[in-house]
């Protein structure tokens, strides 16, 4: 752990110094050769990702997604709060790292619907593409890309519950019971019962076919 608390002393003296672009690739780089566990990545959570220096918080996020480390329980709430960052580059890492994972939450989606603002696609995403410094633009066309998927993903769990109760893949029971569903379920099943009996007791009519007579004689004119 000596590495890690030399990065981690270099860090805290960039109050004075500012990093480049190269070396904050490095620095993550180096973050997340010593990232290998889910602990690993809570460590790192926990000093870095409130930083003071925005470059700092960046580079926490870099790392943690460079190593691939998403299981720790600490990932999610700083993800929440990063994508509420004054700094538009750490929001937008945030949400790059929510579309590489597979989490999701209530609080996840408000957060990606606060930073998704008015944004539509695609045309928003155009413009984010012809305008590639636009780093709030990004963040904000990746965070509707990512609720989205999110969205999608309910919309066709839903449809898939929908069909297999449709199939009887479900119980026969599709409602719990005292809720508005069941209710309208025992309703139905009433006025078919009730309309079963009013059909079996009503008056059935028998018609007699009545065959028709030839008329003869002066009859016929009168017809």
């Amino acid at each position: 752990m000596l590495r890690y608390h030399i990065l981690l002393f270099k860090l805290n003296r960039l109050s004075r110094n500012k990093l480049s672009g190269v070396e904050e690739v490095s620095l993550a780089g180096q973050f997340a050769e010593m990232i290998d566990s889910a602990d690993t990545a809570a460590r790192v959570i926990a000093d870095l990702i409130d930083h003071a220096n925005p470059q700092v918080r960046r580079i926490a996020l870099n790392a943690i997604r460079r190593a691939r480390q998403f299981s720790s329980p600490e990932l999610q709430p700083a993800l929440v709060r990063c994508m509420a960052d004054a700094e538009a580059v750490v929001r937008h890492d945030a949400v790059w790292i929510v579309q590489e994972t597979r989490m999701d939450g209530a609080e996840l989606r408000a957060a990606l619907r606060r930073l998704a603002g008015k944004v539509q696609l695609p045309w928003d995403a155009e413009r984010a593409r012809a305008n590639p410094g636009d780093t709030a633009l990004a963040a904000q066309v990746r965070a509707r890309m990512a609720l989205d998927k999110l969205l999608e993903k309910s919309a066709a769990e839903r449809n898939q519950a929908l069909a297999a109760m449709a199939l009887g893949g479900t119980s026969d029971q599709p409602y719990a019971e005292g809720t508005v569903g069941h209710k309208g379920m025992q309703h139905r099943a009433l006025v078919r019962r009730q309309a079963g009996r009013r059909l079996n007791s009503s008056v059935k009519l028998t018609f007699r076919k009545v065959e028709p007579t030839q008329v003869t004689g002066n009859k016929r004119f009168l017809l």
